[in-house]
């Protein structure tokens, strides 16, 4: 008979929800001891990092190639190396009214080496990350591509 009545109100909890609501959410539901327990679990939002060179602001030699998931350090006039190659994962981020990330952390990983930093601001011109065992922070912007018309981003 509990079960039942909680049914009920689970019913009810999902049919008073807001419809225009935004947000992503999954319900989980457990059952324990104490009887059925409702739990709501919000997704968070994917975020990838766009695509293109971006450019240290310290070290304009120093660059950083991002294509889809792949996240490549190069400097100019020497040869990339296999272990300059990550994937990144945003593991945590919190965005701004403009969808730019304003804190979370990023992981850089590849065969031999796993790289933790902090993100400060990422948005589709600017990154500023902390490189998290020494605490340095590293400025990009995008490089931008001349065309014809107009200063493109890459």
């Amino acid at each position: 008979m509990n079960i039942r009545i909680l049914m009920i109100l689970f019913l009810v909890f999902i049919s008073c929800k807001n419809v225009t609501e935004n947000k992503t959410e999954e319900a989980q539901i457990v059952v324990n001891s104490t009887g059925l327990e409702i739990k709501t679990i919000e997704k968070q939002k994917e975020y990838s990092i766009s695509n293109g060179i971006w450019i240290s602001t310290i070290d304009s030699l120093s660059t950083v190639e991002i294509k889809e998931n792949k996240w490549i350090f190069k400097y100019e006039n020497e040869k990339t190396e296999l272990d300059d190659n990550y994937v990144y994962l945003i593991t945590e981020s919190v965005f701004d009214n403009e969808n730019s990330i304003i804190d979370g952390g990023l992981i850089l990983t590849n065969e031999s080496d796993t790289l933790k930093y902090g993100i400060d601001y990422i948005s589709d011109k600017n990154m500023t990350l902390i490189y998290l065992p020494r605490g340095n922070f590293h400025h990009y912007v995008k490089k931008r591509i001349k065309t014809l018309y107009s200063n493109v981003y890459n």
